[in-house]
């Protein structure tokens, strides 16, 4: 057998528990094989679970070692990595949460799946790629008249998540920074944005109006029509005061990285 087909044979064995590969192995015939072969496949499967405990250090902390650690196995064969980097292979991890079987805990299971969302769009918005954020003074190269025309393309690490329990609580509890809640609750969905800030990474809950004035503005709509969109859940009277301040604070949090004039980008 040439060392190729053998070192795939081995891979098998390692991803799949199956494979025929203990009679090319020499050794295979003494009583400790399956035990040393057994040594690679579970191995395999603990450095993953250890690369998932990275990741989800929030989930982990609330199941405990034991009970992520299983939960992890179970996602692990189920789930196949189908990347090099071994830092994307927890992308379904919160699927997983939610479609598991809770005991019949529906708000256990919700909160689960959402801490396992929460972490994993915070690591999203720490790997996202540096770019510059837009100066508020820049935005006075626009004339009055052409303010209603502005589009704004926002920094790649901003994000929002809806959240529909109290996962957030349980993430805070794992850092310390509140006791634990004592249950696992549901909640009506709670918008929530994320962007990062050098090498912080930051979040906020947002309101309905900036939740939607934010959907606008993300997918292109310029100014005046975000002004609009705002008239929908803002009296007519405070419709630019609102749209104003809230064009301020997502500059003064750095969340814009520029903005573009009718056949004129900036």
């Amino acid at each position: 057998m040439r060392l190729t087909e053998l070192q795939q044979q081995f891979q098998q064995r390692v991803l799949t528990r199956q494979g025929l590969i203990g009679p090319e192995l020499i050794g295979s015939s003494e009583p400790d094989f399956d035990a040393r072969l057994g040594a690679y496949v579970e191995g395999y499967r603990s450095r993953l679970v250890e690369a998932l405990g990275a990741s989800y250090p929030a989930l982990k902390a609330t199941l405990g070692e034991e009970g992520f650690g299983q939960r992890m196995r179970d996602y692990i064969e189920a789930t196949p990595s189908q990347h090099y980097s071994v830092r994307y292979y927890g992308a379904g991890v919160s699927e997983r949460m939610a479609g598991a079987d809770d005991q019949g805990d529906r708000a256990r299971g919700r909160v689960l799946a959402d801490l396992a969302r929460w972490e994993w769009m915070l690591a999203e918005v720490f790997d996202a790629p540096d770019d510059d954020s837009l100066g508020v003074e820049a935005l006075g190269a626009v004339p009055p008249e052409a303010w209603a025309s502005v589009t704004f393309q926002f920094r790649a690490c901003v994000r929002q998540i809806d959240m529909h329990s109290n996962a957030v609580d349980f993430w805070r509890a794992s850092k310390d920074l509140c006791a634990a809640p004592g249950a696992f609750e549901t909640a009506p969905p709670a918008r929530w944005l994320l962007w990062r800030r050098g090498l912080s990474t930051l979040f906020r809950s947002v309101d309905q109006s900036e939740a939607m004035a934010l959907d606008g503005a993300r997918a292109g709509l310029s100014f005046g029509a975000l002004c609009a969109a705002l008239a929908v859940c803002v009296e007519e009277t405070q419709v630019a005061m609102r749209a104003a301040s809230l064009l301020r604070g997502w500059l003064s949090e750095e969340l814009i990285a520029s903005f573009t004039l009718p056949d004129a980008p900036r």
